[in-house]
Parts: structure tokens; C-alpha cells; sequence
């Protein structure tokens, strides 16, 4: 069992920068867990993880999801900017409940995936995404798993330069600076990514180039790769696919728990 209720996070947008949470009746487990929703940063909602979002919930994880501001009428760096408030939040939250603050999960699918692996990437001293409200500059998460994310923005894809405001070309340096792949530096939490063979939208061959290039870095990084699968196939519990990925989560949060 478990209670559920929203709240807003960010008064500049009342609308979308919501937080639903999911708290357990049970005994809480150490880790609490943030889910962010995909949809090419333009789409999509924070209720898209509910299901996944009740099912850890409802096995003693203290659970989040959260919504953010939406590309094209808001661009980049808006949605870092959303995603490091929640945090804060959430951090806040975990303190309520007598969890420590740091020991927060960021979980995302596709463009939310890219957000979860952002948070990771960006330390207490960067400007990238601060905000007048963002007093904890400390946004990075305890773990962050990732279902077939965007892991570099050189795509080539209109949903990109929607949401970064202006093509690779003409902007190359912000591109790269805003790639997860090209901030990896050492000393990011660890990962999971769980990524389908059968993706057009993000490639495995990004997601393993990702992982490869976390590993050399010293991360502690797996990769789970699921046969046959496409793109978005997280949202739920009731699949195969999503019940393999489910099970990969279980044991990468209790590897977590050990640490």
C-alpha cells in the first residue's frame, strides 16, 4: 500500500513543474527514487511512470516522478534547470522521511534518461541549469538508471534542435556541452542502461558507446540489452521487456543499498 500526492516545485510554472510522490506504508527502503519521463523534451508527462512508479512504491521505495517545462516554448538549458529543482526537492523530501538526502535515484527514459544522466554529470561549482530557487547545489544522484537514453544531442534529429534552439552547425560547442557523453570526467554515480536492439531513436551503438566510455572513466556502469525491442518501453510493468528491466533495477538497487 501507499499514499500519493502532487505538489509544485517551481512557482514559474505551475503547470509543469509538478512532482508526483508515492510514499509506501511499509518500511522504507534507504534509496528513494526519481523518475523523469521522456518524450523528445516536448512531450509526454510525469504520469507516464505511474505504473513503474506504484510498483516500487508498493515494495518500500519512497517514489517520485516529475514533470518539467516543455521545448519548443521552453529550450535548452530550461529542463536542467526544472530537473535540478526537483532533485532539490526530492532531497528535501528524503529528509522528511528520515532518508539520507543524497541516497536519491534518478531514473529516465529516452530525452529523460538524457536528464537523469545530466543531473549526474553536473557537479556543485558548475552555473549550468542554477536557478534562483536551486539553493542545494548539489543535484547529482545516488545511481541513475537509464532506458534508451540521449546520450549525445549529434543526432541530427528536428526534436533535438527544437529543444537546444538552433542546429548542430551553428551551435557545436553548446551541443557538446550539453552531450552526457562529453561530461563524463570520473567520479559520476553509477549506472544502468537499459537499452532495445531494435531502436531507430537512440542506437544501442550510443548506449554502448556511452557505457564504454563511463567504464573507462572508472564508472561503474552496466548495460542490459533487451533483444528485439524498440524505443519507450519502459513505461510499465507488465511486458517482457519491462519485466526484465524491472528485475535488472532490482538488482542494481540492491547493489546500491550495499554500498
Amino acid at each position: 500500500m501507499y499514499h500519493t500526492w502532487e505538489v509544485c516545485y517551481a512557482e514559474y510554472n505551475q503547470k509543469r513543474c509538478r512532482i508526483d510522490f508515492f510514499l509506501p506504508t511499509q518500511r522504507l527502503a534507504p534509496i528513494s527514487l526519481l523518475f523523469i519521463h521522456g518524450g523528445g523534451w516536448e512531450k509526454g508527462g510525469k504520469e507516464s511512470w505511474r505504473d513503474v512508479a506504484v510498483y516500487f512504491a508498493e515494495r518500500g521505495f519512497a517514489t517520485a516522478s516529475t514533470g518539467y517545462r516543455l521545448a519548443p516554448d521552453y529550450r535548452y538549458p530550461a529542463q536542467i534547470e526544472d530537473v535540478r529543482l526537483a532533485m532539490q526537492r526530492v532531497k528535501q523530501w528524503n529528509r522528511e522521511l528520515g532518508l539520507a538526502a543524497d541516497k536519491v535515484v534518478a531514473i529516465g527514459s529516452s530525452s529523460g534518461g538524457y536528464l537523469a544522466a545530466m543531473l549526474a554529470m553536473i557537479t556543485p561549482h558548475e552555473e549550468l541549469g542554477v536557478t534562483e530557487k536551486l539553493v542545494d547545489l548539489e543535484t547529482r544522484p545516488y545511481g541513475v538508471i537509464c532506458y534508451c537514453p540521449v546520450t549525445t544531442l549529434e543526432l541530427r534529429r528536428p526534436f533535438v534542435e527544437r529543444f537546444m534552439g538552433g542546429p548542430f552547425e551553428t551551435m557545436q560547442q553548446v551541443y557538446l556541452e550539453a552531450s552526457p557523453l562529453h561530461r563524463i570526467r570520473g567520479g559520476e554515480p553509477p549506472f544502468l542502461l537499459l537499452q532495445g536492439d531494435c531502436d531507430t531513436t537512440t542506437s544501442l551503438g550510443d548506449t554502448k558507446r556511452f557505457h564504454e566510455r563511463l567504464l573507462v572513466a572508472g564508472i561503474s556502469s552496466r548495460l542490459e540489452v533487451l533483444h528485439g525491442v524498440g524505443h519507450g518501453f519502459g513505461y510499465g510493468a507488465s511486458t517482457e521487456a519491462q519485466g526484465k528491466s524491472i528485475r535488472a533495477i532490482e538488482s542494481f538497487l540492491d547493489d546500491l543499498v550495499k554500498r
